[in-house]
């Protein structure tokens, strides 16, 4: 039995363009985004203009773009409380040191989201750009799709003292690097952030005031 698709809303038609815009970097054309939406492009028009008086998206001549609104809000996500403040000079000292690319990566609708990045080579800006997703499976780095992009990824998970995991340090390189130590060195960064989420959630807590 045929059944009946459930009429889009207005907000998720919104959301739907503005992750449009995401995947064409950030600007794209009005026919471009209905297109790749299967929106009507009258629709499209008229939910990007709404977008627009919002700042949530920026029109430029028959151009739209992601708005400084919604940079504003996006500024404000985190994975986990202060994690990102803390990946970030952790992701610098290990691309220091290893001379890889490093990503922070979690969990987000059966993908990796990259959700900080210190990259060491030109070609993994567009692949690890903080915003991009990148394909997982059981919780790692998908092989078939590193094996596309001739790339390794050293990985290891970020745990609180409870054993959640927030997320993963990962080390990005070619094959062809030598990756001898590598895997606890990224490991030992993983480490020292959980450590230092948990340092923080402590003193953030009612009981240390």
């Amino acid at each position: 039995m045929e059944t009946k698709r459930r009429p889009r809303s207005v907000l998720e038609g919104a959301f739907t363009l503005l992750d449009a815009l995401v995947r064409h970097q950030g600007e794209a054309g009005l026919t471009q985004l209905a297109n790749s939406c299967s929106i009507p492009k009258a629709t499209a028009h008229r939910l990007l203009e709404q977008l627009t008086a919002l700042e949530v998206v920026q029109r430029s001549e028959n151009r739209y773009r992601v708005g400084a609104q919604a940079f504003r809000l996006g500024q404000s996500w985190q994975p986990y409380p202060r994690l990102l403040e803390l990946a970030r000079g952790e992701l610098r000292r290990l691309t220091a040191t290893t001379r890889a690319s490093s990503v922070l990566a979690v969990p987000c609708d059966g993908h990796f989201l990259i959700a900080a990045a210190s990259l060491a080579r030109p070609e993994d800006h567009l692949l690890f750009r903080p915003g991009s997703t990148v394909p997982q499976r059981i919780g790692r780095f998908c092989p078939v799709w590193q094996a596309e992009h001739e790339l390794v990824a050293i990985e290891a998970a970020i745990r609180l003292p409870t054993g959640r995991a927030v997320g993963s340090i990962a080390a990005v390189l070619a094959p062809r690097q030598p990756l001898a130590a590598l895997s606890e060195t990224v490991a030992r960064t993983a480490r020292t952030l959980g450590a230092a989420l948990a340092r923080k959630a402590d003193t953030m807590s009612p009981m240390s005031l």
